[in-house]
């Protein structure tokens, strides 16, 4: 059985390899929705990787697809990804020294379209308060532009992290044990 994950995210490529998943990876090329005020953030994730799973299931419908999105939520509103690098450096000073919600959705199509299947899995992240001169350093070395909130944990970003509750890999873009869950539903051995 085929799996495709619908993303060309390299971290959740390597942590599908480490839990000894053979796939390939297309991208979706969907644009996300931007948030609504007052939305669950966990319905948006997961809304947004159906979305993704939808655009790909159609040119691979003898497999099972596999699809993501995480977000950044706090004081009611989200964080995706930073548009460019002084972006990046405005998250980073608004999320230091204070504890966020990451919440990353996942949804799973089964072949030929004949069902799917969806969670999302949070965490609590409290960041490290830097100065605006440590975090620009921060920005100008790890790479922030693809990773919602501007870091990521696998990365030159755990060193902002002051604390986790929850499952590292939610932060890193692929909750396994829900991943694991949903592609067994969809009949991947």
């Amino acid at each position: 059985m085929n799996l495709i994950l619908a993303s060309y995210s390299r971290a959740r490529a390597a942590l599908l390899q480490a839990a000894g998943y053979t796939f390939s990876q297309q991208p979706s090329g969907i644009d996300e929705r931007p948030y609504r005020s007052g939305e669950d953030p966990g319905r948006y994730v997961e809304e947004l990787a159906r979305g993704k799973a939808e655009a790909v299931a159609p040119r691979f419908p003898d497999s099972i697809i596999l699809a993501a999105d995480t977000c950044l939520y706090l004081d009611g509103k989200t964080y995706g990804k930073p548009a460019d690098l002084e972006g990046a450096v405005q998250m980073l000073l608004a999320l230091g020294g204070r504890t966020h919600l990451l919440v990353t959705g996942i949804c799973v199509i089964a072949p030929e379209g004949r069902a799917s299947y969806s969670g999302h899995d949070a965490v609590h992240v409290t960041m490290r308060r830097w100065s605006e001169a440590q975090v620009r350093r921060h920005v100008a070395i790890a790479e922030p532009l693809p990773y919602a909130g501007a870091y990521a944990l696998q990365g030159e970003g755990c060193a902002m992290i002051a604390r986790l509750e929850g499952d590292p890999n939610t932060v890193i873009g692929l909750p396994l044990a829900l991943v694991d869950q949903l592609v067994a539903k969809a009949g991947y051995a």
